[in-house]
Protein backbone atom coordinates (compact mmCIF):
# COMPACT_ATOMS: atom_id res chain seq x y z
CA UNK A 1 0.00 0.00 0.00
CA UNK A 2 2.52 2.21 1.01
CA UNK A 3 4.56 1.37 -2.62
CA UNK A 4 1.57 2.48 -4.51
CA UNK A 5 1.07 5.56 -2.92
CA UNK A 6 4.76 6.46 -3.21
CA UNK A 7 4.78 5.87 -7.34
CA UNK A 8 1.73 7.79 -8.24
CA UNK A 9 2.81 11.09 -7.96
CA UNK A 10 6.33 10.40 -10.08
CA UNK A 11 3.70 9.43 -12.74
CA UNK A 12 1.81 12.26 -12.54
CA UNK A 13 5.48 14.21 -12.72
CA UNK A 14 6.48 12.66 -15.82
CA UNK A 15 2.70 13.09 -17.55
CA UNK A 16 3.04 16.88 -16.28
CA UNK A 17 6.58 17.16 -18.15
CA UNK A 18 5.00 15.50 -21.10
CA UNK A 19 2.09 17.55 -21.70
CA UNK A 20 4.48 20.72 -21.04
CA UNK A 21 7.19 19.60 -23.32
CA UNK A 22 4.33 18.99 -26.58
CA UNK A 23 2.72 22.08 -25.45
CA UNK A 24 6.41 23.68 -26.02
CA UNK A 25 7.20 22.51 -28.99
CA UNK A 26 3.79 22.48 -30.41
CA UNK A 27 4.08 26.84 -29.51
CA UNK A 28 7.80 26.71 -30.85
CA UNK A 29 6.71 24.70 -33.88
CA UNK A 30 6.47 28.06 -35.88
CA UNK A 31 9.69 29.49 -35.00
CA UNK A 32 11.23 25.63 -35.92
CA UNK A 33 10.10 25.32 -39.46
CA UNK A 34 8.57 27.86 -41.99
CA UNK A 35 7.18 27.27 -45.49
CA UNK A 36 7.99 29.25 -49.09
CA UNK A 37 4.64 29.56 -51.11
CA UNK A 38 4.95 30.07 -54.64
CA UNK A 39 5.49 33.50 -56.17
CA UNK A 40 7.55 34.86 -52.93
CA UNK A 41 10.93 34.22 -51.60
CA UNK A 42 11.97 34.47 -47.62
CA UNK A 43 15.04 36.61 -46.24
CA UNK A 44 16.39 34.24 -43.04
CA UNK A 45 18.28 36.08 -40.29
CA UNK A 46 20.15 33.07 -38.19
CA UNK A 47 19.17 33.02 -34.68
CA UNK A 48 22.51 33.24 -33.56
CA UNK A 49 25.42 33.78 -36.14
CA UNK A 50 23.05 36.77 -37.80
CA UNK A 51 23.63 35.46 -41.30
CA UNK A 52 21.37 36.48 -43.74
CA UNK A 53 19.94 33.42 -46.31
CA UNK A 54 17.51 33.88 -49.50
CA UNK A 55 14.83 30.96 -50.07
CA UNK A 56 13.64 31.72 -53.71
CA UNK A 57 11.84 28.37 -54.04
CA UNK A 58 8.73 27.17 -52.67
CA UNK A 59 8.97 24.49 -49.83
CA UNK A 60 9.42 23.98 -46.19
CA UNK A 61 12.62 25.09 -44.71
CA UNK A 62 14.05 24.83 -41.33
CA UNK A 63 13.93 28.29 -39.39
CA UNK A 64 15.33 27.35 -36.04
CA UNK A 65 14.44 30.54 -34.23
CA UNK A 66 15.89 33.02 -37.07
CA UNK A 67 14.23 35.78 -38.06
CA UNK A 68 12.04 35.26 -41.20
CA UNK A 69 10.79 38.39 -43.67
CA UNK A 70 8.75 37.77 -47.04
CA UNK A 71 8.45 39.69 -50.40
CA UNK A 72 6.22 39.38 -52.91
CA UNK A 73 8.21 38.78 -56.22
CA UNK A 74 5.69 40.30 -58.72
CA UNK A 75 3.19 42.80 -57.42
CA UNK A 76 0.51 45.57 -58.48
CA UNK A 77 0.89 48.93 -57.21
CA UNK A 78 -1.95 51.18 -57.31
CA UNK A 79 -1.67 55.20 -56.88
CA UNK A 80 -5.54 55.86 -57.76
CA UNK A 81 -8.21 58.08 -56.25
CA UNK A 82 -10.50 54.93 -56.98
CA UNK A 83 -10.93 52.79 -54.06
CA UNK A 84 -11.97 49.81 -56.05
CA UNK A 85 -8.17 50.14 -57.58
CA UNK A 86 -6.25 49.21 -54.43
CA UNK A 87 -7.68 49.95 -51.33
CA UNK A 88 -8.03 53.73 -49.37
CA UNK A 89 -5.99 56.00 -47.78
CA UNK A 90 -2.58 57.72 -48.33
CA UNK A 91 -0.74 54.01 -49.44
CA UNK A 92 -3.00 54.44 -52.38
CA UNK A 93 -3.48 57.63 -53.11
CA UNK A 94 -3.01 59.39 -56.14
CA UNK A 95 -0.12 61.93 -56.35
CA UNK A 96 -0.46 65.68 -56.86
CA UNK A 97 1.91 67.49 -59.65
CA UNK A 98 2.69 71.18 -60.71
CA UNK A 99 3.51 72.20 -64.59
CA UNK A 100 5.62 74.51 -65.22
CA UNK A 101 2.86 76.97 -66.16
CA UNK A 102 1.87 76.56 -62.51
CA UNK A 103 -1.48 74.26 -62.74
CA UNK A 104 -1.72 71.44 -60.53
CA UNK A 105 -3.24 68.19 -61.02
CA UNK A 106 -3.97 64.79 -58.81
CA UNK A 107 -2.70 61.92 -61.24
CA UNK A 108 -4.27 57.98 -61.08
CA UNK A 109 -2.78 54.72 -61.95
CA UNK A 110 -0.98 51.46 -61.40
CA UNK A 111 2.42 49.74 -61.45
CA UNK A 112 2.98 46.17 -62.06
CA UNK A 113 6.79 45.37 -60.80
CA UNK A 114 9.29 42.19 -60.34
CA UNK A 115 11.20 42.41 -57.74
CA UNK A 116 14.69 40.77 -58.84
CA UNK A 117 16.52 37.02 -57.78
CA UNK A 118 19.63 37.46 -57.33
CA UNK A 119 20.36 36.66 -54.15
CA UNK A 120 23.24 39.23 -52.78
CA UNK A 121 20.32 42.33 -54.65
CA UNK A 122 17.60 40.58 -52.20
CA UNK A 123 19.34 40.71 -49.33
CA UNK A 124 20.47 44.07 -50.21
CA UNK A 125 16.82 45.56 -50.77
CA UNK A 126 16.19 43.46 -47.41
CA UNK A 127 19.01 45.37 -45.79
CA UNK A 128 17.80 48.73 -47.07
CA UNK A 129 13.99 48.42 -46.28
CA UNK A 130 13.21 45.57 -43.85
CA UNK A 131 10.40 44.75 -45.36
CA UNK A 132 7.92 44.36 -48.22
CA UNK A 133 5.63 46.79 -47.30
CA UNK A 134 8.19 49.40 -47.31
CA UNK A 135 9.44 48.52 -50.16
CA UNK A 136 6.42 49.25 -51.89
CA UNK A 137 5.47 52.78 -50.21
CA UNK A 138 9.40 53.80 -49.73
CA UNK A 139 10.58 52.31 -52.64
CA UNK A 140 8.31 51.87 -55.30
CA UNK A 141 5.53 54.65 -54.48
CA UNK A 142 8.53 57.56 -53.77
CA UNK A 143 9.67 56.70 -57.33
CA UNK A 144 6.93 56.91 -59.04
CA UNK A 145 5.91 60.20 -57.21
CA UNK A 146 9.18 61.29 -58.05
CA UNK A 147 9.36 60.67 -61.91
CA UNK A 148 5.72 61.78 -62.54
CA UNK A 149 6.79 64.90 -60.70
CA UNK A 150 9.66 65.77 -62.79
CA UNK A 151 7.75 64.78 -65.65
CA UNK A 152 5.31 67.56 -64.85
CA UNK A 153 7.70 69.84 -65.48
CA UNK A 154 8.84 69.24 -69.22
CA UNK A 155 5.21 70.65 -70.15
CA UNK A 156 2.15 72.93 -69.67
CA UNK A 157 -0.52 71.89 -67.74
CA UNK A 158 -2.82 71.76 -71.25
CA UNK A 159 -0.38 70.15 -73.19
CA UNK A 160 -0.46 66.94 -70.93
CA UNK A 161 -3.96 67.17 -71.51
CA UNK A 162 -4.25 67.24 -75.21
CA UNK A 163 -1.03 67.17 -77.57
CA UNK A 164 1.56 65.40 -75.34
CA UNK A 165 -0.18 62.93 -73.29
CA UNK A 166 1.19 60.05 -74.69
CA UNK A 167 4.86 61.56 -74.01
CA UNK A 168 4.05 61.93 -70.39
CA UNK A 169 3.51 58.66 -70.23
CA UNK A 170 6.36 57.56 -71.82
CA UNK A 171 8.70 59.98 -70.16
CA UNK A 172 7.72 59.36 -66.41
CA UNK A 173 8.11 55.64 -67.45
CA UNK A 174 11.56 56.13 -69.07
CA UNK A 175 12.41 58.38 -65.50
CA UNK A 176 10.57 55.47 -63.26
CA UNK A 177 12.95 52.10 -65.05
CA UNK A 178 16.24 54.68 -65.57
CA UNK A 179 16.24 57.63 -63.72
CA UNK A 180 15.61 61.37 -63.38
CA UNK A 181 16.59 63.07 -66.55
CA UNK A 182 18.95 66.33 -66.44
CA UNK A 183 16.84 69.00 -67.55
CA UNK A 184 17.91 72.83 -69.21
CA UNK A 185 14.99 75.27 -69.15
CA UNK A 186 14.43 78.64 -70.96
CA UNK A 187 12.23 81.70 -70.81
CA UNK A 188 10.56 83.79 -73.71
CA UNK A 189 8.66 87.27 -73.60
CA UNK A 190 5.45 86.72 -75.60
CA UNK A 191 2.54 88.53 -76.35
CA UNK A 192 -1.34 87.45 -76.49
CA UNK A 193 -4.04 88.32 -79.47
CA UNK A 194 -4.70 91.34 -76.54
CA UNK A 195 -0.97 92.59 -77.06
CA UNK A 196 -0.64 91.62 -73.09
CA UNK A 197 3.34 90.41 -72.49
CA UNK A 198 3.90 87.52 -70.64
CA UNK A 199 6.64 84.86 -70.15
CA UNK A 200 6.67 81.39 -71.22
CA UNK A 201 9.11 78.86 -70.02
CA UNK A 202 10.05 76.01 -71.81
CA UNK A 203 11.68 72.99 -70.24
CA UNK A 204 13.73 70.35 -72.18
CA UNK A 205 15.32 67.10 -71.28
CA UNK A 206 19.45 66.87 -72.12
CA UNK A 207 20.88 64.56 -74.20
CA UNK A 208 24.59 63.39 -74.59
CA UNK A 209 27.54 63.45 -77.96
CA UNK A 210 25.39 60.00 -78.07
CA UNK A 211 21.99 61.31 -78.36
CA UNK A 212 21.17 59.49 -75.12
CA UNK A 213 18.75 61.24 -72.64
CA UNK A 214 21.54 62.37 -69.83
CA UNK A 215 20.22 60.89 -66.37
CA UNK A 216 21.23 63.52 -63.31
CA UNK A 217 19.93 60.87 -60.56
CA UNK A 218 20.10 56.92 -60.70
CA UNK A 219 16.70 55.27 -60.42
CA UNK A 220 16.75 52.38 -57.21
CA UNK A 221 14.90 50.23 -59.84
CA UNK A 222 18.04 50.10 -61.52
CA UNK A 223 20.03 49.49 -58.06
CA UNK A 224 17.86 46.90 -56.85
CA UNK A 225 17.14 45.63 -60.60
CA UNK A 226 12.89 45.97 -60.23
CA UNK A 227 11.63 45.11 -63.48
CA UNK A 228 9.12 47.54 -64.66
CA UNK A 229 6.20 45.24 -66.21
CA UNK A 230 3.21 47.89 -66.91
CA UNK A 231 2.76 51.46 -66.22
CA UNK A 232 -0.67 53.14 -66.63
CA UNK A 233 -1.42 56.72 -66.32
CA UNK A 234 -5.23 55.95 -65.49
CA UNK A 235 -6.45 59.69 -65.15
CA UNK A 236 -5.23 63.14 -64.75
CA UNK A 237 -7.12 65.47 -62.38
CA UNK A 238 -6.63 68.83 -63.29
CA UNK A 239 -7.39 71.59 -60.60
CA UNK A 240 -10.48 73.92 -61.32
CA UNK A 241 -8.40 76.70 -63.01
CA UNK A 242 -7.10 74.39 -65.26
CA UNK A 243 -10.30 72.38 -66.15
CA UNK A 244 -11.83 75.68 -66.75
CA UNK A 245 -9.05 76.68 -69.13
CA UNK A 246 -9.18 73.28 -71.04
CA UNK A 247 -12.99 73.68 -71.79
CA UNK A 248 -13.10 77.41 -72.68
CA UNK A 249 -10.41 75.77 -75.29
CA UNK A 250 -12.20 72.88 -76.05
CA UNK A 251 -15.14 74.79 -76.33
CA UNK A 252 -13.31 77.47 -78.97
CA UNK A 253 -11.76 74.39 -80.92
CA UNK A 254 -15.36 73.20 -81.34
CA UNK A 255 -16.29 76.32 -83.02
CA UNK A 256 -13.28 76.66 -84.69
CA UNK A 257 -13.83 72.83 -86.42
CA UNK A 258 -17.78 73.98 -87.17
CA UNK A 259 -16.62 77.39 -88.94
CA UNK A 260 -14.09 75.50 -90.63
CA UNK A 261 -16.65 72.98 -92.09
CA UNK A 262 -19.45 75.22 -92.58
CA UNK A 263 -17.22 77.43 -94.80
CA UNK A 264 -15.89 74.13 -96.81
CA UNK A 265 -19.33 73.38 -97.32
CA UNK A 266 -20.04 76.87 -98.40
CA UNK A 267 -17.17 76.63 -100.88
CA UNK A 268 -18.39 73.39 -102.30
CA UNK A 269 -21.98 74.74 -102.73
CA UNK A 270 -21.00 77.36 -104.16
CA UNK A 271 -18.53 75.30 -106.84
CA UNK A 272 -21.62 72.82 -107.24
CA UNK A 273 -23.37 75.86 -108.09
CA UNK A 274 -21.16 77.25 -110.92
CA UNK A 275 -21.28 73.85 -112.13
CA UNK A 276 -24.80 74.02 -112.43
CA UNK A 277 -24.75 77.11 -113.95
CA UNK A 278 -21.91 75.92 -116.53
CA UNK A 279 -23.69 72.88 -117.49
CA UNK A 280 -27.28 74.76 -117.85
CA UNK A 281 -25.72 76.68 -120.43
CA UNK A 282 -23.80 74.35 -122.31
CA UNK A 283 -26.97 72.76 -122.66
CA UNK A 284 -28.76 76.08 -123.69
CA UNK A 285 -25.52 76.84 -126.24
CA UNK A 286 -26.16 72.96 -127.27
CA UNK A 287 -29.87 73.64 -127.78
CA UNK A 288 -29.14 77.03 -129.94
CA UNK A 289 -26.72 75.34 -131.79
CA UNK A 290 -29.38 72.45 -132.73
CA UNK A 291 -32.13 75.29 -133.69
CA UNK A 292 -29.09 76.78 -135.83
CA UNK A 293 -28.45 73.93 -137.71
CA UNK A 294 -32.17 73.05 -137.99
CA UNK A 295 -32.59 76.70 -139.73
CA UNK A 296 -29.95 76.64 -141.94
CA UNK A 297 -30.48 73.24 -143.38
CA UNK A 298 -34.32 74.12 -144.10
CA UNK A 299 -32.83 77.28 -145.66
CA UNK A 300 -30.71 75.50 -147.96
CA UNK A 301 -33.03 72.94 -148.78
CA UNK A 302 -35.49 76.09 -149.81
CA UNK A 303 -32.86 77.48 -152.05
CA UNK A 304 -31.95 74.02 -154.04
CA UNK A 305 -35.14 73.39 -154.37
CA UNK A 306 -36.02 77.07 -155.85
CA UNK A 307 -33.03 76.90 -157.84
CA UNK A 308 -34.30 73.41 -159.24
CA UNK A 309 -37.53 74.93 -160.07
CA UNK A 310 -36.02 77.84 -161.64
CA UNK A 311 -34.22 75.68 -163.66
CA UNK A 312 -36.87 73.34 -164.78
CA UNK A 313 -39.02 76.51 -165.44
CA UNK A 314 -36.39 78.06 -167.48
CA UNK A 315 -36.07 74.76 -170.09
CA UNK A 316 -40.02 75.21 -169.97
CA UNK A 317 -39.49 78.87 -171.46
CA UNK A 318 -36.82 78.04 -173.85
CA UNK A 319 -38.82 74.90 -175.48
CA UNK A 320 -41.49 77.49 -175.98
CA UNK A 321 -39.40 80.06 -177.37
CA UNK A 322 -37.99 77.37 -179.70
CA UNK A 323 -41.44 75.92 -181.19
CA UNK A 324 -41.95 79.83 -181.78
CA UNK A 325 -39.06 80.58 -183.64
CA UNK A 326 -39.97 77.31 -185.81
CA UNK A 327 -43.65 78.65 -186.11
CA UNK A 328 -42.76 81.97 -187.03
CA UNK A 329 -39.96 80.54 -189.59
CA UNK A 330 -42.55 78.71 -191.24
CA UNK A 331 -44.66 81.49 -191.83
CA UNK A 332 -41.87 83.68 -192.94
CA UNK A 333 -41.04 81.27 -196.04
CA UNK A 334 -44.85 80.94 -196.89
CA UNK A 335 -44.84 84.99 -197.23
CA UNK A 336 -41.15 84.23 -199.19
CA UNK A 337 -43.17 82.21 -201.58
CA UNK A 338 -45.31 84.50 -202.84
CA UNK A 339 -48.42 84.39 -200.73
CA UNK A 340 -50.87 87.40 -201.25
CA UNK A 341 -50.55 90.53 -199.25
CA UNK A 342 -54.10 89.72 -197.58
CA UNK A 343 -52.72 85.99 -196.81
CA UNK A 344 -49.49 87.67 -195.21
CA UNK A 345 -51.66 89.63 -192.72
CA UNK A 346 -53.78 86.45 -192.30
CA UNK A 347 -50.97 84.59 -191.73
CA UNK A 348 -48.84 87.51 -189.27
CA UNK A 349 -51.99 87.75 -186.93
CA UNK A 350 -52.16 84.10 -186.67
CA UNK A 351 -48.72 84.17 -185.88
CA UNK A 352 -48.90 86.47 -183.75
CA UNK A 353 -51.83 84.88 -181.54
CA UNK A 354 -49.98 81.76 -181.89
CA UNK A 355 -46.70 83.38 -180.36
CA UNK A 356 -49.15 84.99 -177.88
CA UNK A 357 -50.81 82.20 -176.97
CA UNK A 358 -47.65 79.69 -176.72
CA UNK A 359 -46.22 82.53 -174.22
CA UNK A 360 -49.34 82.70 -172.16
CA UNK A 361 -48.74 79.05 -171.87
CA UNK A 362 -45.09 79.68 -170.10
CA UNK A 363 -44.89 79.21 -166.51
CA UNK A 364 -42.21 81.50 -165.14
CA UNK A 365 -40.44 81.13 -161.80
CA UNK A 366 -42.20 82.32 -158.67
CA UNK A 367 -38.62 83.53 -156.99
CA UNK A 368 -36.07 84.19 -159.17
CA UNK A 369 -32.37 84.87 -158.14
CA UNK A 370 -31.27 87.89 -161.20
CA UNK A 371 -27.70 89.79 -161.43
CA UNK A 372 -25.79 90.84 -164.30
CA UNK A 373 -22.16 90.59 -164.60
CA UNK A 374 -19.73 93.36 -162.91
CA UNK A 375 -22.57 94.37 -160.73
CA UNK A 376 -25.33 95.39 -163.15
CA UNK A 377 -29.12 94.75 -163.27
CA UNK A 378 -30.21 91.89 -165.36
CA UNK A 379 -33.28 91.92 -167.64
CA UNK A 380 -35.55 89.66 -166.61
CA UNK A 381 -36.86 88.51 -169.60
CA UNK A 382 -33.48 88.13 -170.45
CA UNK A 383 -33.97 85.43 -167.92
CA UNK A 384 -36.42 83.06 -169.92
CA UNK A 385 -35.46 83.72 -173.07
CA UNK A 386 -38.36 86.69 -173.74
CA UNK A 387 -35.81 89.40 -175.02
CA UNK A 388 -34.44 87.28 -177.52
CA UNK A 389 -38.09 85.64 -178.80
CA UNK A 390 -38.60 90.01 -179.58
CA UNK A 391 -35.65 90.09 -181.44
CA UNK A 392 -36.31 87.20 -183.98
CA UNK A 393 -39.54 88.73 -184.70
CA UNK A 394 -38.17 92.22 -185.46
CA UNK A 395 -36.06 90.44 -187.77
CA UNK A 396 -38.69 88.73 -189.13
CA UNK A 397 -40.60 91.78 -190.03
CA UNK A 398 -37.62 93.63 -191.30
CA UNK A 399 -36.96 90.61 -193.83
CA UNK A 400 -40.59 90.84 -195.04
Amino acid sequence: MGEGKSTSPRKVGVVVFVVIAVAALLFLSNSLVTTNKSGYYQVKQAAVTGTMSVRSKPGMYPQLFGDITTYQISDMYYFSKYDEEGGSGFEAAPIKVRFNDGGTAEISGSIKYRLSLVEDTQISLHADYKSYEAVKQDLVRQVVTEALMQTATLMKAEESYSSRRSEFTSLAEEQVKLGIFETSSEEIKTKDADGNQFIERYVEVKVGPDGQRLIRKESPFVRYQIEVLQFVIKDIDFDQTIDSLIAKKKEAEQQRVVAKANAERAKQDAITAEEQGKAKEAEAKALENVEKIKAVTKAEKERDVANLRYETEKLNALATLEKAKAEAEKNRLLVSAGLAPEMEAQINKEVAIGVAAELAKVKFPEMMILGGSNGGALNPFDAVGLESFLKIQKEFSAKE
